[in-house]
């Protein structure tokens, strides 16, 4: 339950990120790209642009939807450095023997239930997010599959939205 919790939080935190970098002006150029050359550049269509708008309007809800994560992350990182600690505490070996000190078994124990409390009370923000996350991949697999109608015909590496008339990234990495 934790790695999930922590998955979907690490997950929602790039896709805020992502989102708090496209709330820019106003697309009103996509660049198709291959092998790190800007192969077509050309004006947004009204239902490509209208569709990016819907996608940049669910991710800034995602990134509101993100806020009370804060909360939720900087418990578990607190509990979770504890629940290591305690870890190395509650086994002590040497050559001959394995001592288990019950007090810190217990410990751990109880901070195990309370890190599933921390879970449980926020629960309601994991689903939340959940939903938010395929409602910005549906719209996400549209905003595509509208691209992909006028792509060139000898294909593309990866679609570039510009945001300042001309400028492009040609390649994302070198």
């Amino acid at each position: 339950l934790l790695s999930a919790a922590m998955a979907v939080t690490l997950g929602c935190t790039a896709q805020a990120d992502t989102a708090a970098a496209h709330s820019t002006a106003k697309p009103a150029q996509v660049a198709f790209i291959k092998n790190c050359k800007v192969i077509q550049q050309r004006a947004m269509t009204a239902d490509e642009f209208a569709a990016y708008q819907r996608l940049e309007a669910v991710e800034l809800e995602m990134e509101q939807l993100h806020l009370p994560m804060k909360a939720f992350e900087a418990e578990m990182e607190q509990h979770s450095e504890r629940m290591a600690e305690l870890s190395d505490l509650v086994h002590q070996e040497d050559d001959h023997s394995i001592r288990i000190d019950k007090a810190k078994m217990a410990e751990q124990h109880k901070l195990a239930e309370e890190i599933h409390e921390i879970t449980e009370r926020h629960r309601p923000h994991f689903a939340a997010l959940e939903q938010k996350g395929n409602e910005i991949s549906e719209i996400a697999d549209d905003f595509s599959d509208l691209l992909e109608k006028s792509a060139p015909a000898g294909g593309f590496d990866h679609i570039q939205v510009i945001s300042d008339s001309g400028k492009t990234t040609e390649c994302y990495d070198d």
